[in-house]
């Protein structure tokens, strides 16, 4: 009966990786065909000179106002703008939601991962196989610290990109920002702290993939 429970435990938590998979992947298609739309009728409303005191046109406009005001504040923007001689606005948070998303579909992976990882603990265990369930479980705690680490540098590295996510950013830059300044080495390397913690951290997960899986 105990074996036969942690059969099902197992088994319930590979399922419930593919299901979280599948969903962030289906609410992620629904978000950026969302996205597009809303920037096209904006696009197409700028380009016909609509007025935009009309209820309904505020309305549409309204979710991409804080998308558009942080890439004009970006400074890409007018080195883009004077490049594409073009307003690039509309482009450049086309490109920062789809590097979001990228982010985000990354993170669920590695959660996938970790969840995938309890299943096999679990499974080594049921099968009497204390060693590899242990190896399987001080793994996946492992990967879920690193994965904590680079969840708290993703929320930083959206709203940097997209302005989303502004209390959230704050208080992970909060909580990071101790590891932060251990990797800022200055000289050659001074201002690179994240990108270099990111890849510590990137090096660590693949460590602890290929020594406890």
């Amino acid at each position: 009966m105990q074996l036969f429970l942690q059969a099902s435990a197992g088994l319930f938590l590979i399922r419930l990786a593919e299901m979280i998979n599948t969903a962030a992947r289906w609410a992620i298609s629904v978000t950026i065909g969302v996205a597009v739309v809303l920037l096209l009728v904006r696009w197409l409303m700028d380009a016909f000179q609509v007025s935009p005191f009309g209820r309904v046109v505020y309305y549409l406009r309204r979710p991409t106002d804080n998308l558009i005001s942080h890439a004009r504040s970006s400074r890409f923007y007018y080195p883009l703008r004077q490049a594409l001689k073009f307003n690039p606005s509309i482009l450049m948070v086309l490109i920062a939601l789809a590097i979001v998303w990228y982010v985000v579909l990354t993170m669920i992976g590695n959660l996938t991962t970790i969840i995938t990882g309890l299943a096999l603990s679990v499974d080594a265990f049921g099968a009497g196989n204390i060693f590899s369930g242990l190896r399987f479980l001080i793994g996946s705690l492992l990967l879920g610290a690193i994965f904590f680490l680079m969840g708290l540098m993703t929320l930083v590295f959206v709203n940097w990109i997209s302005g989303l996510f502004e209390r959230a950013s704050f208080w992970a830059l909060h909580r990071i920002g101790p590891l932060l300044r251990v990797f800022e080495f200055g000289g050659a390397f001074a201002g690179w702290s994240f990108l270099i913690l990111w890849i510590a951290l990137s090096f660590a997960a693949a460590a602890v993939q290929a020594v406890f899986f």
